[in-house]
C-alpha cells in the first residue's frame, strides 16, 4: 500500500458525506440520481481501499509522495485552482450554464487543448448536461442572481 492511497481512500469519504448531506436537502424527486452517484463512489472507493490493504498485506507499506510529486507544475496547478474559485463566484452570479461553459473554454485553453477540441467537448458537455439533467431528472441547477 503506498502512503498517497490513504489521502486519496480519505477525501473520496469525505466527498461522499458532504455531497450526501448536499442531496438529501433537494426535493426528493432530484434525489434519486445524485444518490445512485453517491452510492456507486462510495462503493469503488470501499473496492479501492480492499485493493490497497490487500497489496500492503502482499508487499507492505511504503511513501510513495517524493515519486509523485516529481515533476509537479506548480504554476499549472494553481492557475487551474484559481479558475475553479472563479467558476463558483461566476456560478453564483451567472448561473451554472454559463459559468461551466466560460469554465471549461478557460481552462481546456490555459492547457493548451487544441479550440477544435474545446468546441466540440464544451458544445457537447452543454447539451449532454441540458437533457439530463434539466429535462431528464429535472434537478434544480443554479440559476445566477442575474437570471432570478
Amino acid at each position: 500500500m503506498k502512503k498517497s492511497d490513504i489521502g486519496v481512500i480519505a477525501i473520496m469519504y469525505v466527498i461522499c458525506v458532504f455531497f450526501f448531506a448536499m442531496t438529501v436537502k433537494l426535493p426528493e424527486d432530484a434525489q434519486t440520481y445524485p444518490l445512485c452517484l453517491i452510492s456507486g463512489l462510495c462503493v469503488l472507493n470501499t473496492l479501492y481501499l480492499a485493493q490497497c490493504l490487500w497489496k500492503c498485506r502482499r508487499a507492505g507499506f511504503f511513501d510513495d509522495l517524493p515519486q509523485i510529486f516529481n515533476g509537479f507544475l506548480s504554476g499549472q496547478f494553481f492557475m487551474v485552482a484559481f479558475c475553479c474559485l472563479g467558476y463558483l463566484v461566476l456560478m453564483y452570479v451567472a448561473g451554472f450554464y454559463i459559468a461551466s461553459l466560460v469554465y471549461l473554454t478557460g481552462v481546456m485553453a490555459l492547457l493548451s487543448v487544441p479550440k477544435s477540441h474545446i468546441l466540440l467537448t464544451v458544445s457537447l458537455l452543454a447539451v449532454l448536461i441540458y437533457f439530463v439533467f434539466t429535462l431528464f431528472l429535472k434537478v434544480p441547477l443554479p440559476t445566477g442572481i442575474l437570471f432570478k
